[in-house]
């Protein structure tokens, strides 16, 4: 294993310092610094960027050739972490502490070390890393947001405003759907810096929400929670599945919650985010679809077909069809009677 050691914390610092450990040249423009991972460990780049409001980001999107372990031990209090592992699992230790933890593919973790202890990250060769970091200053964050600060009652408050590291702190959980093109969006504006700068920052603010918002929904039980985790869209993806291949099944949201394991907010949630419809419109676009192919089937009739795609009132489906179609089922069926 590779082990370097990081003993700044100022992004531009920490870039710089793991430059000569690396034994490459920084890069930066203006106040974004990176480097290009050298062949001997492996491919890929780290970048860092601090903003006057206490907020930092440091992206690491690379594959190592060997286990490569990162200590930062500047004799400080460190920065509160916000860690997201978009791809590829690393892990986390307290530089006082044996115990590691792992934060897996799409995990996002909130961690800070007590006193002056640093923090330990590793990297597992052979795997492509995508992690951002979202790293806070807490004596500046305090005074820039003091007002907004008195105001919130958040647990995370106490964490973000301990200025002397009294308290240790790690907390783990699934990220959220916002996370999940993250590293898409990050390279906009490249070739317009003070956009691409104040882009970065955007991006950096909008992560740190997500955040603190998930931090309380994290706290409640599964059945109250609103926000979706991107583990939780494979389970969408199958109730799509299933509402396809049983188009005239018990659909109801109740039903489909209780396959799915997730609840209504989440099921509502999810087919929003991936078919930009509620669940309801999507099941009704699904059945008229359906009952459009078998109106064109001479064996169905109108009624026939109602049934079949789990509806119950056959004005109704005329209603809802001709809506959709700019036809009612009778005269589409007639069109095809003979075809």
């Amino acid at each position: 294993m590779f082990s370097f050691q990081v003993n700044s914390i100022p992004l531009k610092d920490v870039i710089i310092g793991l430059a000569k450990s690396f034994e490459v040249e920084y890069h930066h423009r203006c106040e974004e610094y990176f480097l290009n991972i050298p062949a001997h460990i492996g491919h890929g780049q780290i970048r860092g960027i601090n903003f006057d409001n206490g907020l930092g980001l440091i992206i690491y999107k690379a594959v190592f050739n060997q286990n490569i372990k990162l200590e930062f031990t500047l004799d400080e209090v460190h920065p509160v972490k916000f860690i997201y592992s978009l791809h590829g699992a690393l892990s986390h230790q307290f530089a006082n502490e044996k115990i590691k933890h792992s934060i897996e593919e799409y995990r996002c973790a909130i961690v800070a070390s007590e006193r002056k202890n640093g923090h330990i990250i590793e990297f597992e060769k052979d795997v492509l890393h995508e992690v951002v970091s979202v790293e806070i200053d807490r004596e500046t964050f305090s005074v820039k947001e003091r007002c907004e600060l008195m105001l919130w009652s958040s647990e995370l408050k106490n964490v973000l405003t301990d200025i002397d590291g009294k308290k240790q702190f790690y907390h783990v959980d699934n990220c959220g759907i916002y996370y999940k093109n993250i590293l898409q969006n990050v390279d906009e504006y490249k070739k317009v810096v003070i956009a691409h700068k104040l882009h970065l920052q955007s991006v950096t603010l909008e992560m740190f929400i997500n955040q603190i918002v998930q931090f309380d929904d994290d706290a409640l039980n599964s059945d109250q929670r609103t926000i979706l985790r991107i583990q939780e869209l494979r389970r969408i993806e199958e109730a799509s599945i299933y509402i396809r291949e049983n188009i005239n099944a018990d659909l109801s949201v109740k039903n489909i919650s209780r396959k799915t394991g997730l609840n209504p907010n989440k099921l509502q949630n999810g087919f929003k985010y991936l078919f930009t419809t509620t669940m309801n419109e999507y099941i009704t676009n699904i059945r008229l679809e359906q009952a459009k192919v078998l109106l064109q089937n001479n064996e169905y009739n109108v009624s026939a077909v109602v049934l079949a795609v789990g509806l119950e009132s056959s004005s109704y489906f005329s209603k809802i069809f001709k809506k959709k179609f700019g036809i009612t089922p009778k005269k589409f069926k007639k069109l095809h009677e003979y075809n």
